[in-house]
């Protein structure tokens, strides 16, 4: 984290899995239980759809009111989040446990179960995923790239981690080609360059958008400096990704001027990188990614736009751009809050 200071088919296992859990919660509600037996579907199919149902469609709050939130208490990124989080849960009845990530005993976890975990941190997310607990988890806080060492099975790990969900910091891939046909509809050729860990078959399924051509390059931080002339010379614009194995303090530097020297335009990711000299992008706050938190707590919709249950995209953000270098470049293109606008209107149609 230092270093960035950002019903589908269910398998039989799966399956079962939300069975369970579905009757937990059935055992702790009450209000729930007497609404559903009231129905007495107690034939063997039409019992389970309507358990599973249950777990995907009841609030949290109707069956669970204390979260375990891990976090690494030396991090400031990491504590504005959980402040800010914590202010926009305050009048609700779920309950924040603050565990401090160097202190996690999984044992002591074990002995005093929360109804759900919350982890902001990498490395207890690698020792609640080794230790196999059935408590639904939220990942968050973290990026693709990082989340694809803690869970190789991303971006759907529904047969594998049923109980986890990521919230990843990285913006939607069709948003950000979106945006790029608002700011220059001349633009056709994107260079995308990514590593194994950040990289997802979807560039390959879809090779246009919007009359867009995706070029993927995989690569890594050894080999981004000898191809970076090259995708720059041979894209309208760069599609920056949150992978610090590519983007980091000994390559950045010279990424953003050999695009530069290509009036090659880098569509970024982050405001740090859009201020370093990247023209455009779409970015969350930690205020939009804790609202995003939020409501997923007390609404617990597991949906997500790529149909990947495992993986969720940020659902608030807005436009940051550079217009220093969209001066330089001689780009002219509405302001950032109309463009957030439009590429929040669009994505509300869909």
């Amino acid at each position: 984290m230092k270093k960035m200071e950002f019903l589908l088919q269910i398998p039989n296992r799966v399956f079962d899995f939300i069975i369970r859990s579905a009757k937990a919660k059935l055992k702790v509600s009450r209000r729930c239980k007497k609404k559903w037996l009231s129905f007495s579907l107690f034939s063997s199919k039409r019992y389970h759809i309507s358990l599973l149902v249950l777990t995907f469609a009841i609030p949290i709050t109707a069956f669970g009111q204390n979260v375990a939130l891990i976090y690494d208490k030396d991090s400031r990124y990491q504590s504005s989040f959980v402040d800010t989080l914590s202010s926009q849960l305050s009048p609700t009845v779920i309950q924040l446990k603050h565990i401090n990530s160097a202190d996690l005993s999984i044992d002591a976890l074990k002995k005093d179960l929360p109804d759900l975990i919350i982890s902001l941190n990498d490395h207890s997310s690698t020792q609640l995923i080794a230790s196999k607990l059935q408590t639904a988890t939220f990942h968050a806080l973290t990026t693709l790239s990082r989340s694809k060492h803690i869970a190789p099975c991303l971006p759907n790990c529904l047969s594998v981690l049923p109980n986890h969900l990521f919230f990843v910091l990285d913006q939607p891939f069709t948003r950000q080609l979106k945006l790029i046909t608002l700011i220059n509809p001349l633009i056709k050729n994107i260079g995308l360059i990514v590593t194994d860990h950040s990289a997802l078959d979807w560039p390959e399924q879809q090779k246009t958008f919007h009359s867009l051509n995706v070029n993927k390059h995989i690569t890594n931080t050894k080999s981004i400096r000898y191809q970076i002339g090259d995708i720059s010379k041979s894209s309208d614009a760069i599609l920056a990704v949150a992978d610090t194995d590519i983007y980091n303090a000994s390559t950045l530097s010279q990424i953003l001027l050999t695009s530069y020297r290509y009036k090659t335009p880098v569509i970024g990711f982050s405001t740090g990188l859009i201020k370093a000299g990247a023209l455009t992008g779409t970015i969350s706050t930690l205020h939009q990614l804790a609202q995003h938190l939020a409501e997923c707590l007390l609404k617990c919709d597991n949906t997500a736009e790529d149909k990947a249950l495992s993986l969720i995209h940020p659902k608030y953000f807005e436009v940051f751009s550079n217009r220093a270098v969209a001066k330089s470049l001689n780009l002219h293109f509405p302001n950032d809050q109309k463009l957030t606008s439009m590429l929040s209107d669009n994505e509300n149609i869909r």
